[in-house]
């Protein structure tokens, strides 16, 4: 007979709901949404490419589409010193109409797939809108100004208010703010210290940012707070340097490394006398593991903050909660994700099986996590040149990476002794139900039918059982009998 913790596996084979209301998954995030990005595909490559991304994502399960707007793409004159005369920044009507048009069309089609799209503003920067001096490519990225940025935020609310293009809910301020390809300065001198200049600038901006949508009717939005990049540097141009992304948080939301307030020189330096709280109503965060190159549990170095550490990130939103600067358990969205491969990155590339099976494993540890909301996938497609990411789920000539069906069909198992737990994500279910077959295959032979799951309306299934050592895989038949789908073959895992 059946083991007492296998009987109470089998009881929880049927359905998803009664496997999460016991034991250490009754709280896991059942409902995670999943978050794409690719805007070579999705806005800078004409119609036909977007029309076509669109329609495979929807056919992959993606439930939400996040694009970059890089501010000068959309302002007049942006390589000029000098707003037009009579510039109204935050009225959309006054902005040239092509700059509009790619973004315009990319959320009516997102729109009538029924996708959420999440509208993230971000550099470079129209010269005018800066408050440094030089050369047009050094302001690109050099201390936007916040009552300029509020404004264009405003313009954006307005142009997608819904009358007229849809209407939009879902905001992001700012791409990695912590570092310096999109904010700049990142560090500066004072008084023969190097001092983090970015928390401080990307505050005002934060500020003046959500005061515009809420000026254009968007103050009950969600609106993403952080978007950081996971990890810093202690070399290079100051300028550019990236800040260790728990530094920056804590200074972006004025607290020491004990939890408490700034005060003294501290706070003054990081312009936190008589900060406000920062209203957002959701974190969003990149937890890569160095340049998407590592294993998910790779630990993270001091102040780094990746998907093996997000603890770290979660203890500083409590303090600063605590302490009046945030609202206490705000949601938190991977809004940027993935791992490259090798082929065609060497350096920094892991096998594309390795890259499905990390891809996978991220899930899994995002699914456990009832904070986190949402999981992005970055780049349907590789990047052109190689100095890109090169995480894609296919290469850039278009063919296809174990990736693609891992990302589709998420399969991970997990072995504790004599018991397995066996984690999957149907994510293009849409409501069409159905089961899911779970085969086991012993050494030297076939794959049988072991266990069955019915996930739920996100594709979710999780079920335990003790078995012997094996491989893995999981055969989906939607209810309506259409074509089913099925997963890679998955190893054991320890965790």
């Amino acid at each position: 007979m059946p083991r007492p913790r296998a009987m109470r596996a089998l009881a929880c084979a049927g359905a998803l709901v009664a496997c999460l209301a016991t034991g250490a998954t009754a709280h896991a995030s059942s409902a995670q949404e999943s978050i794409f990005q690719d805007d070579l595909q999705l806005v800078g490559s004409g119609a036909t490419v977007r029309e076509q991304t669109l329609d495979q994502l929807q056919s992959l399960g993606v439930d939400t589409i996040r694009v970059f707007v890089p501010w000068s793409s959309i302002a007049p004159a942006p390589d000029s010193t000098v707003a037009p005369a009579g510039f109204d920044a935050a009225n959309p009507a006054a902005y040239p109409a092509g700059g509009w048009q790619p973004f315009d069309e990319l959320v009516r089609s997102a729109s009538a797939r029924g996708l959420s799209v999440i509208l993230t503003p971000t550099a470079p920067i129209p010269a005018w809108a800066s408050r440094c001096g030089g050369s047009v490519s050094n302001r690109q990225s050099c201390r936007p100004d916040p009552a300029q940025f509020g404004a264009f935020m405003q313009a954006l609310g307005s142009r997608y208010s819904g009358a007229g293009e849809p209407r939009l809910t879902r905001w992001g301020l700012w791409n990695e703010p912590n570092v310096g390809r999109w904010l700049t300065p990142q560090f500066v001198r004072r008084g023969g210290r190097v001092v983090p200049a970015s928390p401080a600038i990307y505050r005002g901006m934060a500020y003046a940012a959500i005061a515009g949508l809420a000026a254009s009717g968007h103050g009950g939005d969600q609106i993403l707070l952080g978007e950081t990049g996971p990890i810093g540097h202690t070399t290079g141009p100051l300028a550019r340097r990236p800040v260790a992304t728990a530094e920056f948080w804590r200074d972006l939301l004025c607290i020491g490394t004990s939890g408490r307030r700034l005060g003294g020189r501290a706070a003054s330096e990081q312009g936190c006398r008589g900060a406000r709280r920062l209203n957002a109503t959701a974190i969003a965060h990149h937890p890569y593991i160095q340049g998407g190159s590592r294993s998910p549990l790779t630990p993270a170095r001091p102040d780094e903050i990746t998907i093996s550490s997000i603890s770290r990130l979660k203890r500083i939103l409590g303090q600063a909660a605590a302490q009046g600067m945030l609202r206490r358990g705000l949601p938190l969205y991977y809004t940027e994700y993935g791992f490259q491969t090798n082929p065609p990155d060497r350096i920094l590339g892991v096998s594309p099986a390795r890259q499905a099976a990390y891809l996978d494993e991220s899930e899994w540890i995002a699914f456990r996590d009832p904070a986190v909301r949402g999981l992005a996938q970055y780049l349907l497609r590789d990047d052109p040149q190689l100095s890109g990411f090169q995480s894609g789920l296919e290469f850039r000539d278009g063919r296809v990476k174990p990736s693609l069906a891992a990302y589709r069909f998420p399969l991970w198992v997990v072995r504790r002794g004599v018991s397995v737990t066996v984690f999957g994500r149907v994510r293009p279910i849409r409501g069409r139900g159905g089961t899911v077959r779970i085969q086991l295959r012993l050494p030297h032979s076939r794959f049988h039918d072991f266990l069955t799951a019915r996930p739920n309306a996100r594709g979710f299934f999780l079920v335990s059982h003790w078995s012997r050592h094996g491989e893995w895989r999981a055969l989906w038949q939607p209810v309506d009998g259409g074509p089913g789908l099925a997963s890679r073959t998955a190893a054991e895992s320890s965790r």
